[in-house]
């Protein structure tokens, strides 16, 4: 992974962080003189303010929009305890100390998963069922007049409906690791992965640049996954350290290498990476994959 590339996974995570700690400026903002689900409200600010400013298909986008979803469920918790409990002051401070010590619990979780990279949702949230929707559902029908070659928009949209599998494949195993730094990478890859995909959806005749890379690392990615999972059971310690050097490396450039897919997608610079890319399935067909 490059420096550039690190920097810029680094500072996705930070923002995902930032939007999460956010909600706790619910507790000093109740020293404003409106009631305490007003104030609870008034915290969403910040992370609306950073989901607006980030790109909407970003980690930290999506993270902004879980920290909106936790406030919204604070303030609305907060404000059913003042309802019901408004006139016994015991039991509304308890209630509000209840309330305070589950968003503890969820922040701490929410804090970790994302500094480890994890697209994290919130318990009942519907952003990961919209986001599914949103990257899954195309028009056909218009992406089709794009085409001059029926044949060829048969192959792109096979291309893209093989895409969407492989994630979901490679998403189910990323779940089954248990190596943060893995996790991370993968979680990485799949982000990088997705907007390559956007990329592909808005332009779909520039998937004709990218179609070595469709047809081999998708799939490939998910299987060699799949491998490390099933050895880290059935093998013995060394040879599953072994491996996992081995995939912490392997993940790095595919990584790297899919970025430069996304970059060179609207160049014609397209030789060099299609050299590279022979040269990574021979290195990976090497490695015993």
């Amino acid at each position: 992974m490059t420096e550039v590339q690190l920097e810029q996974n680094q500072d996705e995570k930070k923002w995902a962080r930032r939007a999460h700690i956010s909600t706790i400026l619910t507790y000093p903002m109740a020293l404003l003189p409106f009631p305490f689900f007003i104030s609870s409200l008034g915290a969403m600010i910040y992370p609306f303010v950073m989901w607006l400013s980030r790109n909407k298909s970003s980690y930290s986008a999506k993270q902004s929009l879980e920290a909106i979803y936790l406030q919204a469920l604070l303030s609305l918790g907060f404000f059913g305890f003042g309802t019901k409990f408004g006139e016994d002051r015991v039991l509304l401070v308890f209630s509000y100390v209840f309330m305070a010590f589950l968003h503890v619990i969820l922040l701490g979780i929410a804090i970790y998963r994302t500094t480890i990279g994890k697209a994290h949702s919130y318990p009942f949230s519907f952003f990961p069922l919209l986001f599914s929707s949103n990257t899954t559902k195309e028009n056909w029908n218009e992406l089709k007049k794009k085409f001059e070659d029926k044949v060829e928009f048969t192959e792109y949209k096979s291309q893209m409906e093989r895409l969407d599998g492989f994630r979901l494949l490679t998403e189910k195993e990323s779940k089954l690791l248990t190596d943060p730094t893995l996790q991370g990478l993968s979680t990485e890859y799949l982000h990088s992965l997705s907007d390559l995909r956007v990329r592909l959806a808005e332009d779909p005749l520039s998937y004709r640049k990218a179609k070595q890379f469709l047809n081999y690392f998708p799939e490939t990615v998910s299987k060699i996954l799949s491998q490390y999972n099933k050895l880290s059971v059935d093998v013995g310690s060394t040879e599953t350290d072994k491996r996992k050097t081995e995939l912490n490396s392997l993940l790095s450039e595919v990584i790297k290498t899919t970025e430069q897919v996304r970059n060179k997608l609207k160049a014609d610079e397209t030789l060099n990476l299609d050299v590279e890319i022979t040269a990574m399935k021979k290195n990976i067909e090497f490695g015993g994959y």
